[in-house]
């Protein structure tokens, strides 16, 4: 078993970033803050890396999860197909604490996993201290929940270690987070939304901003 290597953001250093970026392009799993719970990442277009993280955390490959860009620039570039509503869309409620469930490009250079019948789900989170990291590196990761499928979401770098230490190879710790409820998820079609799970953003948030588009 290898151990895990735990980095503290609060002490920032220009070396973390080459570490990072190093670590994900070897197809190797990193924990990392969000701006609501910590997450699971892997380069998302390495399909072996991506179910290496569904055997870790047990989860059925039928089950895909979201994928976390640097930017809204970036999701936009890499969706080109998108509708005027669901580019509004994507603008209006991103970077923040927000999961949109967009179409997937067509030929799509994310890992196959990652899709659900033709649909990806999306983040941008608004977490300063991670900004360089995800610039650094040219792809989209994963972001999924540090936790064993089932089990409660881990909150700090010692939950992290107790569910998944030598297991990881990096821990972005950034001390105990204080959201105990995940992204609200948001499916965007062409010219409509649903909200498929309640989450951080409240549902009347979701809906007063989506109405005006």
């Amino acid at each position: 078993m290898s151990s895990t290597t735990v980095i503290d953001l609060h002490h920032w250093s220009e070396d973390f970033v080459a570490i990072v970026t190093k670590t994900l392009a070897q197809g190797a799993i990193v924990a990392y803050p969000t701006d609501t719970i910590y997450g699971l990442g892997c380069d998302a277009s390495n399909l072996a890396a991506v179910q290496s993280l569904n055997a870790l955390k047990g989860r059925s490959a039928g089950k895909p999860m979201s994928v976390l860009y640097a930017s809204v620039e970036r999701v936009l570039a890499d969706f080109p197909h998108l509708t005027a509503f669901q580019q509004k869309a994507v603008r209006q409620l991103l970077p923040g604490p927000v999961t949109l469930i967009l179409p997937a490009p067509s030929p799509c250079s994310l890992a196959k996993e990652l899709i659900a019948n033709g649909w990806i789900g999306v983040r941008v989170i608004a977490l300063p201290v991670m900004m360089p990291l995800l610039q650094a590196y040219p792809r989209p990761i994963t972001t999924t929940s540090v936790n064993p499928a089932g089990e409660v979401p881990a909150r700090s770098a010692g939950e992290i270690l107790s569910y998944f230490a030598g297991q990881i190879s990096l821990i972005l710790d950034y001390g105990e987070l204080c959201s105990v409820l995940p992204s609200t998820v948001v499916r965007i079609s062409s010219d409509s939304f649903s909200i498929e799970r309640s989450g951080a953003v409240p549902d009347e948030f979701i809906q007063t901003q989506l109405t005006r588009l």
